[in-house]
């Protein structure tokens, strides 16, 4: 901070003053003149305003008062517009802008405390500069709600009703903390304990009675009647500083003491009244400095702001010239926020690395999962949405499945099934004469499309047999599958189409992708989050009554519908009463022996759809998972993700904001509890209304680490 420095020193009264001056620029010093003029009428004007306030002295007018003031402050003027005060004459012309401190040393320097040094440059910020006596490493201005001490010493005589309700509704609006001292409380014992408070304090503020101490340091005259010297609590006080005690006002009569005590012990900042003053001059100041700063003003520009209510309220003529401003050589701009909004802000830009660490941490982690969703991590997480969506939806009865969606028939072959109908059995094969069988017992005029969920890419027997039943009955389409490039199988891409012998007698062929990446493992993946969109060229957007409808990529399959009502399990004895517009027929996933077409279930898969194929409750055949997909198409139902790392990155924010609000840490538990329990209805009801997916385990976890993390 820049700064004029100005240093008088008096060896002996009445005798020349040597000054140094620092600046910006740089340093010099010159000889002034001995300040007796300004003493002489310092003195005079001491009288008069006494005489003026004290109800039992000599009749005074106020006209008089003022007019030793402005001879006071004219006197001051012709003093520094002398030429021994060149250098400083230019210093202030020169740097308008920069506060003015003046400190005052030598064994004459006590009468010239008593000048009202502070109207040598009423434009700008001025104070008193006290040397210290204890040194503490520099402090960060706490980013919360201030805490202020108050001590209300001896109350005979005073009305303090105006300051306290000021505080008191700062308090009550939550502006600040108040602890006061008050009556019996108000006592050395107690004024000690308090100082030492772990939690620190932002600000001490004494109302009463106060005096000089002729021992030096100032005395208070606390709640109990008893008169202390600060010398009797310098200790807490040292150590009240170094815990981030940077403000001392005093709201009484001769205050210069009390004020260079403090800043002596560490306090950066005091504020008082250096003689006798009326209480209602007392009162006006404070009234006027805590508005000022309420406002938001700094320190000094609040000072400024209560010389002027006191220069132009006509009850406190002249006690503009006893309020000064004493600070430590180290002291930084201070400010009291006692605006909501400045709290928020000063906390806000005072965030925590913990908390940059941790935003940063689960962003990078919700941008992992939105780029590789296949990972088993996002995967478990989606799956456990889904199961507890599909809880939500039992809970709420919303199933929302239209009655125009008609179940979608399956048959699923198995190793019984040629036997059931007299077909010759292939060993490890699906045999082609059962699938012959099958189209001859299921009437074209009764079902338009079938689709095989098979590869039917190698010679085996009875495919010259199967080619000439779809070639007799000139069924709408008949469609079987090849595996495309993400399927998991032992082959992909177009060597695994039809035979040409069975395309040639008009079985068309269909991608058997499923929209989701070949992980090896024992079982396939079951699609939940999709890689690659689903249309006509796939297998279940062919087997889907609505051939327009693309399932785009990055869509999420809702297993948490009842799919059991929109699936409809066939038997061979059925096929010739079946009418449908397309049936799919697969087998159970055994009888391939190079691969069996089995997906691991879903934890989010209500059990009763196991009723569909009637084996393990923990893999599901293909071909279930190709009529899922159909029908999620033909009720243009799938789930559409929200950004991830979107979602998180704004949790993360909000955590962030939250810690900044709220600086205690029980109300921001209170407060992430109470948006997580309003928050999670609200985001299953999403994916059940408008089938918008908004993530919740990252961006809750990035929510309470970033609001958390932040302990003070």
């Amino acid at each position: 901070m820049a700064v004029l420095d100005l240093q008088l020193q008096a060896a002996a009264a009445n005798e020349a003053l040597t000054a140094f001056l620092i600046t910006p620029n740089g340093q010099e010093s010159f000889i002034a003149p001995w300040p007796a003029t300004p003493l002489e009428w310092q003195q005079e004007w001491r009288r008069q305003f006494v005489a003026h306030h004290d109800p039992a002295g000599a009749p005074v007018s106020r006209d008089a008062v003022r007019s030793f003031s402005d001879k006071l402050e004219r006197s001051l003027s012709t003093w520094l517009e002398g030429a021994a005060c060149a250098p400083l004459q230019r210093a202030l012309l020169d740097l308008p802008d920069i506060p003015l401190r003046v400190r005052l040393e030598g064994a004459a320097s006590a009468p010239l405390a008593d000048l009202p040094w502070e109207r040598l440059a009423p434009e700008r910020p001025v104070w008193r500069l006290i040397p210290r006596t204890v040194q503490h490493s520099p402090r960060p201005q706490r980013a919360r709600r201030p805490r202020v001490l108050l001590v209300v010493g001896d109350e005979t005589g005073l009305s303090l009703d105006a300051e306290l309700l000021q505080l008191q509704s700062l308090a009550n609006r939550g502006r600040l903390e108040l602890e006061q001292l008050r009556g019996d409380s108000s006592n050395l014992q107690v004024l000690r304990q308090s100082l030492l408070n772990a939690r620190g304090w932002d600000a001490l503020i004494f109302f009463g009675h106060s005096e000089a101490d002729p021992n030096g340091g100032g005395r208070l005259h606390l709640g109990d009647g008893s008169w202390v010297g600060t010398a009797a609590f310098q200790m807490e006080l040292s150590r009240a500083a170094a815990n981030g005690l940077a403000l001392a006002l005093f709201n009484s009569c001769s205050g210069l003491d009390l004020s260079s005590s403090c800043v002596a012990a560490g306090i950066d900042w005091a504020l008082c009244f250096r003689e006798p003053v009326p209480c209602h001059a007392a009162s006006l100041a404070f009234t006027a400095l805590l508005g000022a700063m309420e406002r938001g003003e700094a320190l000094w520009s609040a000072v400024r702001l209560a010389r002027q209510a006191l220069r132009s309220d006509k009850s406190a003529v002249g006690a503009d010239l006893l309020l000064s401003l004493v600070a430590g050589p180290n002291a930084r701009p201070y400010q009291l926020p006692l605006r909501k909004r400045k709290q928020f802000l000063l906390r806000l830009s005072r965030s925590t690395p913990s908390q940059t660490i941790a935003s940063l941490a689960m962003i990078a982690m919700a941008a992992a999962a939105e780029i590789n969703p296949a990972n088993p991590f996002s995967a478990y997480l989606l799956d456990r949405r889904l199961f507890v969506q599909r809880i939500w939806r039992d809970v709420t009865h919303q199933q929302q499945i239209p009655r125009s969606i008609a179940p979608l028939p399956v048959l699923i072959l198995n190793q019984r099934s040629a036997a059931e109908v007299g077909a010759v059995a292939t060993s490890g094969r699906v045999s082609r004469d059962l699938l012959a069988r099958v189209l001859l017992l299921s009437p074209p005029s009764q079902t338009h499309r079938i689709g095989l969920d098979l590869v039917l890419d190698e010679q085996a027997p009875f495919s010259n047999e199967l080619a000439a039943v779809i070639r007799k009955q000139q069924r709408e389409m008949v469609f079987a599958g090849f595996y495309g490039q993400n399927v998991d199988a032992r082959s992909s891409g177009e060597t695994s189409k039809p035979l040409s012998v069975l395309q040639a007698a008009g079985l068309q062929s269909r991608n058997l992708t499923t929209g989701t990446p070949a992980i090896a493992g024992e079982l396939k993946w079951v699609p939940l989050q999709l890689w690659a969109g689903l249309d006509r060229s796939s297998f279940a957007g062919t087997a889907a009554t609505e051939l327009a409808i693309v399932m785009p990529a990055d869509s999420v399959i809702d297993w948490s519908l009842d799919w059991r009502r929109l699936l409809r399990r066939i038997e061979l004895r059925d096929l010739p009463s079946l009418k449908a517009q397309t049936l799919i027929v697969g087998t159970d996933g055994s009888l391939d022996r190079d691969d069996d077409d089995l997906f691991s279930a879903p934890g989010a898969m209500d059990p009763e759809l196991v009723k569909v194929w009637q084996g393990d409750q923990y893999r599901i055949p293909g071909v279930v998972v190709q009529a899922v997909l159909a029908q999620g198409l033909n009720l243009r139902h799938w789930l559409t993700p929200a950004s991830q790392t979107m979602t998180t990155a704004l949790a993360a924010g909000l955590g962030v904001l939250i810690a900044a609000c709220l600086s205690d840490r029980r109300r921001r538990v209170g407060l992430v509890v109470l948006l997580t329990v309003v928050s999670l209805p609200l985001l299953w009801q999403a994916a059940v209304g408008w089938l918008l997916l908004v993530p919740i385990a990252l961006p809750l976890s990035a929510l309470s680490l970033t609001a958390f993390s932040r302990r003070e």
